[in-house]
């Protein structure tokens, strides 16, 4: 049996050229092709591990001014995520952000981390799973989970910096699930805070829900 991609439109609602690297649109059909096969070539195996996927949120610092391909903390991120992926034996490392900062930003923070990943810690293009649209932190886990639900994944680790894990994991006194229902009209998910970059996630069905942001819908 040929086994072909999940199509983006499926769980990535934004119009084509949305995101963009430099002056190029960014193809999210060929971005993600190959860890899409990859996923479901493997699933039955996939499901059974405690993990089955990464996320890496981006960072841009808020008062940035010059595009930067790649922010240091972003690297460190990255570095988090090898090392777990490694520890739990995790297939894939799935990576999100968009054109976010300056404003008009070319460059694209899940495409920085993508290419880092390659470059820099010699993953493949089917071990990496990117979603180049999210511009907040709650849309990040919107757009992950999204991609999530269409390929029969459950179960994800977060590895991200300390103030954005908490504002995830620490749900009795983090503002994360409010700022959720208050923008999106519900929780994305199900968070457990397990250590100081980690916290696990389980999506919701209601992120496949549109929303009516023209740049990450």
């Amino acid at each position: 049996m040929i086994i072909t991609p999940i199509k983006p439109e499926l769980y990535a609602y934004a119009t084509p050229n949305v995101a963009r690297e430099g002056n190029v649109g960014i193809n999210i059909t060929a971005q993600n092709s190959a860890a899409s096969i990859a996923i479901q070539e493997d699933i039955e195996n996939i499901k059974k591990l405690k993990y089955q996927i990464i996320i890496v949120p981006g960072y841009t610092p808020r008062n940035v001014t010059n595009p930067e391909s790649i922010n240091k903390k972003a690297i460190k991120r990255l570095e988090r995520a090898i090392k777990a992926m490694k520890r739990f034996n995790v297939p894939m490392i799935m990576v999100s952000g968009g054109n976010v900062r300056p404003p008009k930003t070319p460059k694209n923070e899940a495409y920085g981390m993508k290419q880092a990943l390659m470059e820099r810690f010699n993953l493949n293009e089917s071990q990496i799973a990117m979603d180049p649209y999210a511009r907040t932190s709650v849309t990040n886990m919107r757009n992950c989970g999204r991609f999530m639900l269409k390929h029969n994944l459950e179960r994800a680790l977060i590895i991200t910096s300390f103030g954005q894990n908490f504002y995830f994991g620490a749900q009795a006194i983090s503002t994360y699930q409010n700022a959720s229902k208050k923008t999106l009209g519900y929780k994305v998910g199900k968070f457990r805070f397990l250590s100081l970059y980690k916290t696990r996630f389980t999506p919701s069905m209601d992120v496949l829900q549109r929303s009516d942001d023209p740049l990450d819908p």
